[in-house]
């Protein structure tokens, strides 16, 4: 069982001594300025933990040089099988990735992030398969959701390439600077092409060009990194599959043309949409059944409610091996 946003006096009020009660072995992973992390539980009866890694997900400048402060954590716990087959065993890792819509990039460089760390348990580990839980931040049509399920070389959209770019302050906030915003009047364009130029519209002129000029070599330098990116993640991971990826299948009513099979929602808030993944490797495992989500009637105008205690909905599946 994987959670995410667990708050640590809930863990230690609550959830810990039912996991112990039940029979359960857990592990959390908390962030060092928030008061929640992640956690992975399993049945001490069918599994054994053989090893663990947890992951700070703000350092990722062993990935392209530069640290993140976002404070988002992963836990990779890695299961051995008790009684049946014991060279069978299970990398289970948990995230939660940063929250704010426009950070692509940032979520990115966390992927590659935890994708070296799934990497590094699965090397030790070779005969054992992957499962790969969360709160992604991430929607079916976004980069980061391509990049994990498509096989290679994935082929990203304009749409998407873009949104993968990094945001800075200019691109989130109005400006104040009231020398760079003001473009040049319409008389002085036009005195500029048909007369000789005074120097202030000179000065305005050359100040805009060498920002242009700045604009564009920083793009192609964010541009760069991007597919850095993109190719690390392809080169150096393995295509996973999404759990609830055909879900549309199986309830018609939840397909769409913009996010394919999976659910309309996991998320339903404000916002209402998918963002949570169970993720495997198929070429070891194979999903026989999920829980099915709750209908909308259930959820308006949205969760929490009376009936579900968190905004966003449970994901179950049942796996089996493939043989």
């Amino acid at each position: 069982m994987c959670l995410q946003e667990v708050y640590t006096k809930n863990w230690d009020d609550t959830y810990d001594h039912w996991f112990k009660r039940e029979g359960y072995g857990a592990q959390m992973f908390q962030s060092v300025y928030k008061s929640h992390g992640v956690s992975v539980s399993w049945n001490k009866e069918r599994f054994e933990v053989v090893d663990q890694l947890c992951v700070r997900m703000d350092g990722t400048e062993q990935v392209c040089g530069e640290k993140l402060e976002t404070d988002n954590v992963a836990l990779i716990v890695v299961l051995r099988f008790t009684e049946e087959d014991k060279d069978a065993g299970l990398v289970v890792s948990n995230t939660h990735l940063y929250w704010k819509p426009s950070a692509c990039f940032e979520r990115l460089q966390q992927q590659v992030l935890l994708q070296r760390a799934v990497r590094k348990m699965q090397d030790k580990y070779p005969q054992y398969a992957c499962i790969s839980c969360g709160d992604y931040n991430t929607t079916p049509d976004d980069a980061g959701y391509a990049l994990l399920t498509m096989p290679r070389p994935v082929t990203l959209n304009e749409w998407q390439l873009d949104n993968l770019l990094p945001q800075t302050q200019a691109d989130e906030e109005d400006s104040d600077d009231s020398d760079s915003a003001k473009p040049l009047s319409y008389s002085e364009m036009a005195a500029a092409g048909t007369c000789a130029e005074t120097d202030e519209s000179i000065s305005k002129r050359r100040k805009l060009e060498d920002e242009e000029r700045e604009i564009e070599q920083q793009l192609q330098r964010d541009t760069q990194r991007v597919e850095q990116l993109v190719n690390t993640m392809q080169e150096e991971g393995q295509v996973l599959k999404s759990c609830y990826g055909t879900y549309a299948d199986v309830d018609p009513s939840y397909r769409t043309e913009q996010w394919k099979g999976e659910p309309v929602y996991t998320n339903y808030s404000l916002w209402k949409g998918t963002l949570d993944y169970i993720f495997y490797s198929p070429s070891k495992l194979a999903v026989h059944e999920v829980l099915s989500l709750p209908k909308e009637d259930k959820l308006m105008p949205g969760i929490p409610n009376d009936k579900f205690s968190s905004d966003h909905v449970s994901l179950v599946a049942r796996f089996g091996f493939n043989r």
